[in-house]
């Protein structure tokens, strides 16, 4: 089942190497539109790691092909998953002038980012994600811990409603694997949790940690293990590791929930929801405002359940969630909106 994993993995980074080979061209012969007047900026996307992840960075890469069919010439620059030296050698690698706006996301990137930035004045940036406070550099964050507070309260729907959910034994406990022990996985838990405290506080919720983001076996094994400790839910915040997760829903015979793409249809019955952070149509955002000129370079844009930054979409090909689980979760989504419910953040 492992090698199952990995080879699944492997297969979709292959693909999406293949497609990024054909998508955007070298940054070789872009002019930055803030001098020249172009109507379509230049695009760079420096990615710390592979593509092929169903997830947080395909969703990146989706916004930069939606990008490049408004006009843009892009480029999505992929890295080893465990390889700082050569993030870094990438992002400098495209810093100098050759294009209009350079793009780059994740936790991981912000050191890099705050030593890179002051090097190349001139260079104008976009991080997603986390923020550095710099001059040339927009940054963008996402209200995880509000799509997650969602998601937690369809876990606990789950694990309470047996009649709704047949996979589900009533047992009360539900889980989370997370990528690794650092703040913005840390805000997904703690929305989480106070999502299915919010149905029921007497619910368990169990928290573990693969280490990276890469790693599908061990996501795999860890979501293994909740499950045969009775979890009926597990929601996945792990990159390409979180694959791994989803796998062992449907081996296991239980639910899981998905993120930052819509992972709804890899193991169809057995995902309840995904719940996205919408980079993709952030970046795309971007890239509009720089048009504008209205990017606003040394300050961070927040998206939330207000704005539909984030968002939990439904599995409705499947029909694993009535619709009327559906319309409450939704009225819970206004609560947040409206400022009845406060979702706590690890931020």
């Amino acid at each position: 089942m492992k090698r199952q994993v990995a080879r699944g993995l492997v297969g979709a980074i292959v693909v999406a190497l293949s497609v990024t080979a054909c998508g955007g061209s070298s940054g070789d012969s872009s002019t930055a539109s803030g001098s020249s007047g172009s109507a379509n900026p230049s695009v760079a996307n420096v990615i710390n790691g592979p593509l092929g992840d169903q997830g947080f960075f395909d969703d990146a890469a989706r916004g930069m092909a939606a990008i490049e069919q408004a006009g843009s010439k892009i480029q999505n620059i992929q890295s080893d998953a465990n390889n700082p030296a050569q993030w870094k050698s990438n992002l400098e690698s495209v810093s100098n002038g050759d294009w209009d706006l350079v793009i780059t996301g994740t936790s991981q990137m912000v050191d890099i980012l705050t030593e890179t930035a002051p090097k190349y004045p001139d260079q104008k940036y976009v991080l997603y994600d986390s923020e550095v406070p710099a001059p040339n550099v927009a940054s963008i964050v996402y209200k995880q811990n509000e799509g997650s507070y969602l998601a937690g309260v369809l876990a606990a729907q789950a694990t309470t409603n047996t009649q709704a959910f047949p996979l589900s034994s009533g047992s009360k406990k539900v889980g989370l694997v997370g990528g690794m022990d650092i703040p913005v996985i840390n805000d997904f838990v703690e929305g989480f949790k106070k999502g299915v405290e919010t149905v029921d506080p007497s619910i368990q919720v169990l928290v573990s940690y693969v280490g990276d983001f890469t790693d599908s076996n061990k996501g795999f094994d860890q979501a293994t293990a909740m499950y045969k400790q009775g979890a009926d839910v597990v929601f996945q915040v792990a990159g390409g590791a979180g694959i791994g997760v989803l796998t062992a829903a449907e081996q296991s015979n239980k639910y899981a929930i998905g993120v930052d793409s819509n992972q709804n249809a890899l193991h169809p019955g057995h995902i309840l929801a995904s719940m996205l952070k919408n980079i993709g149509a952030s970046l795309q955002s971007a890239v509009e405002d720089y048009k504008a000129g209205k990017l606003k370079f040394g300050e961070t844009t927040q998206y939330g359940l207000a704005n539909n930054g984030v968002s939990l979409t439904f599995d409705n090909n499947g029909n694993t969630v009535p619709q009327d689980v559906q319309d409450q979760i939704k009225q819970f989504a206004q609560k947040v909106i409206d400022g009845e419910v406060q979702v706590p953040t690890a931020l």
